[in-house]
């Protein structure tokens, strides 16, 4: 499957914020990059890209694609200023099957990509992702393009419609059958994809895949790019965040990470900062003392804030990497044992109790077990197998009571809640898997 991207157009309405739109800078990544990236993560290698307006700016930033590891070839539109009709129609030689159309300025998700690829189309048919959100807050009315379709088959798409039920994505499954439309729309003397759309459309040719719900927009102002920044900083809360990191940590990790992102910061690279600062709080643990107590419950805090700006970072920047989370989780836990360890000798230092080397190794126990049993239990609240606001224990509140038991001067309470919590947890686990695996069979 090969991809069309168009990139031909001004973008006069963001003109003053960069030039050309398709190089806009969002978190790290150019808006073209963005689109590149996700349809690369939908299964796309092919891409062609349709330039016009400042097209040797565009071909110098993105090159041949080998940095993204894909192909890019790119098809030159000298009369870019017609219309995009006009730049779809310039690709009509280079495909001959059916291909995915995108926009450059129109960002969405991979999940609506394999969606719609996924879904049947024949040889002289076309598809088009629709949003039956006529509501939501990632468009305004006034500038998206509209859709009137029955029996998921669109009768009129335009931007002045009175009467409409869906909105245009801007993502399409073509055949070669648009450039066919297009020709004719050309021959009228309309030039926007929209009026070839609705010749297909009027041809019974043009027919819908619902995607509401999936993130997309169309970034055609400074309003719109603004909404983008925002949804894409939404998107870094995951739905298996636990309490602390929902209320307190994701709002200042992701201050953090949108400002990391600008730069070429690699995630593992943050990992191993959070891992650090872990290893001064368990330092200052171990000597003991109050002001060397509040440190290092501080230091925790602190690296739990920062052990979500990695995965933030690679989310924002497509920069995932299977050794990374593995890197990840193995310092978290080597992390956590230091942390624990400082926390008990302190506790020794001033009681010379050697209870408290038992209680330190309970709660070390109970924080390995919390961690091990995570992933199966995070994987049961994706797939909705677990309440999803049901309440989730993990390394966020842990570190959080042993930041409020630093404060407060009281290590050995966070001990013993860290103990008790985590291994009930652990136990509440294993029977939420029993009955899980029951229903299943």
């Amino acid at each position: 499957m090969e991809a069309l991207i168009i990139a031909a157009g001004e973008g006069s309405r963001l003109s003053n914020v960069f030039s050309p739109k398709p190089l806009i800078p969002i978190f790290g990544l150019r808006l073209i990059e963005r689109i590149i990236m996700v349809g690369k993560r939908a299964g796309i290698r092919d891409f062609k890209i349709v330039v016009g307006y400042k097209s040797t700016k565009i071909k110098q930033t993105i090159g041949n694609g080998r940095k993204y590891g894909v192909n890019i070839t790119y098809i030159e539109n000298p009369e870019w200023k017609k219309g995009n009709g006009v730049s779809v129609l310039k690709a009509k030689d280079h495909f001959h099957g059916k291909f995915l159309l995108l926009m450059s300025d129109h960002l969405c998700d991979e999940v609506m990509i394999k969606k719609l690829l996924s879904t049947d189309i024949g040889f002289n048919r076309c598809k088009l992702c629709i949003d039956n959100n006529l509501t939501g807050e990632h468009f305004s009315i006034d500038d998206v393009t509209k859709i009137y379709y029955e029996a998921d088959k669109v009768k009129y798409i335009g931007k002045s419609l009175d009467n409409f039920n869906a909105i245009d994505t801007g993502v399409f499954l073509c055949t070669p059958a648009i450039f066919e439309a297009l020709e004719k729309s050309i021959k009228q003397g309309e030039y926007s994809l929209s009026a070839g759309n609705q010749i297909l459309a009027e041809q019974g040719k043009l027919e819908t895949v619902d995607v509401t719900g999936c993130f997309w927009i169309d970034i055609d102002n400074e309003e719109a790019l603004q909404k983008a920044q925002d949804l894409l900083i939404k998107q870094l809360f995951k739905p298996t965040d636990g309490l602390i990191s929902k209320v307190i940590n994701r709002k200042i990790s992701t201050r953090i990470s949108t400002y990391l992102a600008r730069y070429n910061i690699s995630p593992n690279l943050i990992t191993l900062a959070s891992f650090i600062m872990s290893v001064l709080s368990a330092i200052f643990f171990f000597f003991g003392g109050y002001v060397n107590i509040l440190s290092g419950g501080i230091m925790a805090q602190f690296s739990s804030i920062l052990d979500g700006c990695d995965g933030e970072v690679a989310r924002l920047k497509f920069r995932f990497c299977v050794f990374g989370e593995w890197l990840d989780r193995v310092l978290d836990r080597y992390a956590d044992g230091l942390i624990i360890l400082g926390m008990t000798h302190a506790l020794w230092l001033s009681s010379g109790d050697e209870f408290v080397w038992l209680l330190g190794f309970l709660a070390l126990i109970g924080t390995y077990m919390n961690s091990y049993t995570a992933r199966i239990y995070d994987d049961l609240l994706k797939k909705k197998f677990v309440n999803k606001n049901s309440f989730r224990i993990g390394r966020d509140l842990r570190l959080f009571i042993i930041f409020l038991g630093s404060l407060f001067n009281e290590i050995l309470v966070a001990l013993i809640i860290v103990f008790v919590i985590t291994n009930i947890e652990s136990i509440r686990r294993i029977f939420i898997l029993r009955n899980v695996h029951r229903i299943r069979s």
